[in-house]
């Protein structure tokens, strides 16, 4: 098998095998307004021509500190998961990533820890209680049933994750069927190749198979499939110590799961597969999101990513979102959604806690770097999209496509009355809608289609065949973006880059980009 074409769909495609939210969660539903604020802190560059681009370490591309840990978002060219970090980041615009596939680092390896096998329930809980940095919880092959909170406190080390995993993906399945399964507030954990399954038949559980809170930094997500919840996972502070103020989690990993409900929820709860209050410098590659809406009989919104509370840096690369395949019926829905009326007592960056948190001037979301996504069927109703844009500071959104958004548009467009949200190099289906706007829109280099022309631009993206039928307007329209020098699948872009997600004009070693979204797709039951 060719090598790269492994690489690929091994990240991007092999995942198979609580109590309430924070106060003011219903804001998660409405399009709320924004308090108007100062700048402050800014250190994106505002897109004031048509190529302009934020600094790669201010959109989540570089991290905060001089070495680089597990959540720390890196490119080619940089060192594991504990090396001193060296972006390259080519801003030439000859060729975007050179000849190389991006490999981003994606976390350590479970070689080399202690290992220790667990084959029933309470086994399994009496290693997760127990677990000291090192240790390598292996689960043998089979079904395990909880219905309990599951409290996972221990801290690893930075060079000494512990792991919760699976040795092959599709093996292990737990049945998860109390409210919130998982609460995390330990580092330095890895839960990979297993199968998370919200197995609830009522309305009053199943709202979390994952919260995660206060100082759980550098918790990464690997190669899992989580099924039949509200919000999949919760992410956001808890007082640490006495505070006063809340400590989030940072640097937390998404990578190359698959999230997806095969029925609808009835949890009454928010309904966000990531749904993320606060923290830093979170990445979420190489996923599949699919069937996540809440049922009509729920007023509910429901996003695939949905980073708010002053959420900073992160980075949503590389991911199929498809709010509904095959499900026609269900309430809003969006793909990505970036900020919206949380309460600024729930903030990230409210050191003193009076109730003035960051968020209120900065921005709900801010410097989030949103590219070489594919976003399908996120149009059930009211303010859908495949990017909903709401309170956001700098943020920039490149090089993806949204179809399927008729009769709506692509873009939901709300925005900081004081700040920026760049969007460029994207095939938007019916492009923006700014009837919200609290900010005039900067956008350059989309374009805009409507179903029909996309219908005549991609072979059968109804079916998720994107590869071309007719590319003139798509193939080699504008300068390299510097942010995103690599595709979807992580082959390098040209000289002059394609718009959308895939890059279909440079030569490459490997099986064609579109092939590989196209297995993605057909994933989705």
């Amino acid at each position: 098998m060719d090598s790269r074409y492994f690489r690929v769909t091994l990240a991007l495609a092999l995942a198979l095998g609580c109590g309430g939210d924070d106060a003011g969660s219903t804001s998660e539903d409405t399009v709320a307004s924004t308090t108007a604020g100062t700048t402050a802190g800014t250190t994106a560059t505002a897109g004031t021509t048509a190529t302009t681009t934020p600094s790669a370490s201010s959109t989540g591309v570089g991290p905060t500190s001089g070495t680089t840990t597990a959540g720390t978002t890196v490119g080619p060219g940089t060192t594991g998961p504990t090396g001193t970090t060296d972006i390259e980041t080519d801003t030439s615009g000859t060729t975007g990533g050179g000849d190389e596939l991006y490999e981003p680092d994606d976390g350590p390896s479970h070689e080399g820890g202690a290992i220790v096998d667990v084959c029933s329930e309470a086994e399994i809980l009496a290693a997760i209680a127990a677990a000291t940095a090192g240790d390598v919880i292996t689960v043998c092959p089979g079904t395990f049933s909880f219905n309990q909170l599951i409290s996972v406190n221990a801290d690893g080390e930075d060079a000494a994750r512990i792991f919760l995993r699976a040795e092959e993906p599709g093996t292990v399945t737990f049945n998860l069927s109390h409210i919130e399964n998982f609460k995390i507030s330990g580092k330095f954990w890895i839960f990979e190749n297993i199968t998370f399954f919200g197995d609830c038949d009522n309305g009053s559980a199943c709202e979390h198979a994952f919260h995660i809170v206060a100082d759980a930094d550098d918790v990464i997500l690997r190669n899992n499939e989580v099924v039949n919840f509200a919000s999949h996972v919760k992410l956001n502070g808890e007082v640490v110590n006495g505070g006063p103020a809340k400590s989030f989690p940072d640097r937390t990993w998404f990578i190359g799961n698959f999230w997806h409900n095969t029925k609808y929820v009835t949890n009454d709860a928010p309904h966000n597969i990531l749904n993320l209050d606060g923290g830093k410098d979170h990445v979420v590659r190489g996923n599949i999101f699919a069937d996540y809406s809440a049922p009509t009989s729920l007023p509910k919104s429901a996003s695939a990513v949905y980073p708010k509370a002053s959420t900073l840096r992160i980075l949503v690369e590389q991911n199929l979102i498809v709010c509904e395949k095959a499900r026609p019926d269900g309430e809003t829905n969006r793909g990505v959604q970036l900020g919206d009326g949380a309460p600024a007592s729930i903030c990230d960056g409210d050191d003193d806690q009076d109730g003035n948190g960051d968020c209120e001037e900065n921005g709900q979301s801010q410097e989030s770097l949103v590219r070489n996504n594919i976003i399908i069927g996120c149009n059930n109703g009211g303010s859908s999209g495949g990017l909903m844009v709401g309170s956001d500071r700098e943020s920039w959104l490149s090089h993806n496509t949204v179809y399927n958004a008729e009769p709506r548009s692509a873009v939901f467009y709300q925005g900081h009355p004081d700040h920026d949200t760049l969007f460029r190099f994207s095939v938007l289906e019916n492009g923006f809608n700014t009837d919200f706007a609290n900010r005039p829109l900067n956008e350059a280099n989309n374009i805009t289609p409507s179903q029909a022309e996309m219908n005549t631009i991609f072979a059968s993206p109804g079916t998720g065949d994107f590869s071309l039928a007719d590319g003139a307007s798509v193939v080699e329209q504008n300068p390299v973006d510097p942010d995103v020098p690599h595709d979807f699948c992580g082959y390098p872009r040209g000289d002059t880059a394609d718009l959308g997600a895939i890059e279909y004009s440079t030569t490459y070693d490997g099986t064609p980009c579109a092939e590989i979204v196209q297995e993605m797709y057909d994933r989705i039951p």
